[in-house]
């Protein structure tokens, strides 16, 4: 930010280099247009930016998107303002635009350079009606004015409007978008996403843009294995999915999903018993996967709440993700809230922060939940809605809780044997407390539709 000249004088706030990484921004990904088309022109210190982002408002309003080839020309076309041939000319030319790209090396945080955009204009403002009030307090000018009269002046003093009117949806829209929406579901083409297990698909409506689902399960339940098959699945239906496991590294999760591909047991391949014929059979299986839309992993990510926020956003606006498995909830941290990964207040923060998340990306995100072991201690141990209620606001926030329950981990006798119960506790756009149920297979800790050998290969 530039306040003070090489004389020491005071100037007015501004950030040239935020001012082009705004404009840059844009002309390199269309996308942020949605973030920062709310700037004025006037938020731009430098005359030439204000010429530039007026006609980009022109293109974008005209529908025709931004690109070099486009903008110059537009800009050539433009009579000059104040001095020079054109309003190319007066923006800096050809040179200058190709180098607006060039100088952002990467597009996702267009928005933050708004925002420091937007907070200087603010302080210019500031500033100008300050010097106003200074001029009626002194008298310079003018007869000294009442002091009702200056506080009734500084309490008007306007400021950039926030977004705040852009996201209002009148009543008529929103019955039209629903009409819409109903339309689709009519023709088959729903926005969910599918588990792609049948049996559990017949019972839950799938993964909705904007939502946050919780999967909840003691440990050794099988959760991380039921969230990894489903991140597979939705890979496998062209979808861009990112796993952010934060327990296990990506070979370690992708060692599973191989085993059971390859019909090699999961305990042979990890401890160093693999035959040669099995051997054969993994490298096959890795070759066949190879060939498919398998999901993404993040190895050792950062696990703090803002870091996640900041991968998600960079990861949609390159077009990259279409759904978010978050491998688990308790251990994402919140600066200046370390500690008990059970601490329900800060368990409340981190739902409501991926539920937001999920909203303002439109995308769905799938959250594992590791429950309390009280629930261990009652004869009936499969979890129950009641089981979240000293996990913060996690059952406010989630929009569907799903639990998942093996009979036989605590009665090796049961005739459920391999046998999981995917308990649908809370489900906002379907029924609830209903169950499916999944084959379990615990050579390779993988699951599979009961209704067919619904096999992922």
């Amino acid at each position: 930010m530039t306040t003070v000249d090489q004389l020491g004088a005071r100037i007015a706030p501004h950030d040239d280099r935020a001012e082009v990484a705004v404009l840059g921004g844009v002309l390199l990904d269309n996308e942020q247009w949605r973030h920062v088309s709310d700037l004025p022109a006037e938020a731009f210190q430098r005359e030439s930016h204000r010429i530039i982002w007026l006609a980009m408002h022109a293109l974008m309003q005209a529908g025709k998107g931004l690109d070099l080839v486009g903008l110059s020309g537009h800009l050539e076309r433009l009579p000059a303002r104040i001095s020079g041939r054109n309003a190319l000319d007066e923006a800096g030319g050809l040179t200058y635009l190709i180098g607006l790209g060039e100088s952002v090396p990467y597009a996702y945080r267009t928005a933050e350079y708004a925002h420091t955009v937007r907070d200087l204009y603010a302080r210019r403002l500031l500033l100008t009606h300050a010097g106003r009030a200074s001029a009626m307090i002194y008298g310079v000018g003018m007869d000294p004015q009442p002091t009702e009269t200056i506080q009734d002046f500084l309490a008007n003093v306007p400021t950039p409007a926030a977004r705040v009117t852009s996201n209002i949806v009148t009543g008529a829209a929103a019955d039209q978008g629903a009409l819409e929406y109903v339309r689709q579901l009519a023709a088959g083409h729903s926005p969910a996403l599918r588990t792609g297990y049948p049996d559990l698909d017949s019972e839950f409506c799938g993964f909705h843009p904007g939502s946050l689902t919780v999967l909840g399960a003691r440990p050794s339940m099988g959760k991380s294995s039921l969230a990894i098959g489903i991140a597979e699945r939705v890979a496998l239906s062209g979808r861009y999915v990112q796993v952010l496991s934060l327990e296990m590294k990506a070979s370690q999760i992708a060692v599973r999903q191989l085993s059971h591909a390859a019909r090699v047991p999961l305990k042979e391949a990890l401890n160093g018993q693999a035959t040669s014929a099995q051997l054969d059979r993994l490298e096959a299986a890795a070759e066949r996967r190879a060939a498919r839309n398998l999901p993404a992993y993040m190895d050792q990510p950062d696990t703090t709440l803002p870091a996640v926020e900041r991968l998600a956003r960079h990861l949609k606006d390159a077009g990259r993700l279409d759904f978010l498995v978050i491998d688990y909830l308790g251990l994402i941290s919140v600066p200046g809230r370390d500690g008990d990964e059970n601490d329900t207040q800060k368990l409340g923060i981190i739902s409501r922060g991926l539920k937001t998340l999920a909203i303002q990306l439109d995308i769905p995100v799938l959250v594992l939940h590791q429950l309390n072991r009280s629930l261990e201690a009652r004869q009936n141990k499969r979890p129950e809605m009641a089981d979240l209620r000293q996990s913060g606001r996690i059952e406010e926030d989630a929009d569907n809780i799903l639990f998942v329950y093996r009979d036989e981990y605590y009665n090796p006798n049961t005739a459920d044997l391999g046998v999981a119960e995917i308990i649908i506790g809370k489900q906002r756009q379907g029924p609830r407390k209903v169950t499916a149920k999944l084959k379990f297979h615990a050579e390779s800790a993988t699951f599979q539709s009961l209704a067919a050998e619904h096999a992922l290969l």
